[in-house]
Formats: C-alpha cells, sequence, structure tokens
C-alpha cells in the first residue's frame, strides 16, 4: 500500500516511533488484536463513542474499514493509526486524523481511544505529540481540532497537556452513545506548537 500525501515526492512513513509507544496504520492482521482490543474495553469506551454497530468486531467489518482507511490515505483525506506498546507489542489503542482539508484551511482534526487500563500513564500524550508531528511536519497542516465531552476529564487533561487550546462548546456535536451531546472543541496551531 502506498502512503503518499497529496504532494506525491513526499513518503508517508507506516510507522511513527517513539519512546514507549508506537503508531501503525492498520492492516488486515490486525483484526483480531484490535476486536480483542475493543471487547475488552466496551464498557469503558461506551460513554464516549457513537453506538457500535452490531457487526463491529466481526472480521469482514474490520477488512471493510482497512480498505476505506487504504482509499482515505490514498486521498490524503485521513490517516488511520493504532497505538502500540513497545515493550510488550501490545494493541493498547487508535489515533485518527480525519478531514483532511487542503487550499486555505490546512486543517485536520483527531479522533483516539485508549484501553482503560492505559488511561493517566503517558501512552495517549506520547502517541499525540507523535501524531502532531507527523501533522505538522510530515503532512504540512497548519491546524489540529479536537472535540472532547466536557466530562471526559482523561481526554480533557490530555488535550490541554499537548498544548491545545479551547476554542468554545458545539452543542449538540456529535451523537455520542445514542444521544446528541454538547462537545467542547479543541485546536492546536503548528505556530504554537
Amino acid at each position: 500500500m502506498s502512503f503518499l500525501s497529496s504532494y506525491p515526492s513526499k513518503k508517508i512513513p507506516k510507522y511513527l516511533d517513539g519512546e514507549r509507544v508506537y503508531l501503525r496504520s492498520p492492516e488486515y492482521r490486525d483484526w483480531e488484536k484490535w476486536s480483542e482490543t475493543r471487547r475488552e474495553n466496551m464498557s469503558h469506551l461506551k460513554p464516549w463513542e457513537p453506538t457500535w454497530p452490531l457487526n463491529d468486531l466481526e472480521r469482514n467489518s474490520f477488512l471493510r474499514r482497512v480498505k476505506v482507511y487504504e482509499k482515505l490515505i490514498s486521498n490524503d483525506e485521513a490517516y488511520p493509526f493504532l497505538i502500540f506498546d513497545k515493550n510488550s507489542n501490545e494493541l493498547i489503542g487508535e489515533l485518527n486524523i480525519n478531514n483532511v482539508q487542503r487550499g486555505v484551511l490546512q486543517s485536520c482534526s483527531i479522533g483516539y481511544w485508549i484501553s482503560k487500563n492505559r488511561i493517566g500513564l503517558g501512552f495517549m500524550s506520547e502517541s499525540i505529540m507523535l501524531i502532531k508531528n507527523f501533522i505538522f511536519n510530515e503532512l504540512g497542516l497548519h491546524r489540529i481540532e479536537a472535540a472532547c465531552l466536557e466530562s471526559n476529564e482523561p481526554s480533557l487533561n490530555v488535550l490541554k497537556k499537548n498544548n491545545f487550546h479551547i476554542e468554545g462548546k458545539a452543542r449538540k456535536y456529535l451523537k455520542i452513545n445514542g444521544k446528541w451531546q454538547d462537545h467542547l472543541i479543541f485546536s492546536c496551531l503548528e505556530s504554537e506548537d
């Protein structure tokens, strides 16, 4: 699979290496680990995510998802990454770059989740630092946005720790756990990083 941005001379790396984590684009072979990790964290993630489709954890659903990811990457629209603990090679979360906008905007949004047993240990913070570097230096974007429920303190903390600033509240912004909910909108600019 080719990982090219809208600038064909730039090759997009498949791996992003950190001190304690590495991020890698999802592959077909990741289905079992991904499905198992999501299943183990179902009750932990439910309050913060859209309602999962009934077949979300099935193999065919994951394979379709990877195929869609491949198209989004080749169109420079989105860049998905799985998060792995570097010591154990255990899949511990996911961090996706979405809604890549070129032209006068040069922006994107990010969405993420991490296993319950890794909250507050710095794994997500390191992952966001890696993805910010990738967004600003490899993709050449200017702005990153993230939306967060006001009650999701771990997510609020990781955004603030990574130099994201609150811009305001978006009313009934996303349908989370079956209900339209308000979100705080955060942003980070290349010049502030």
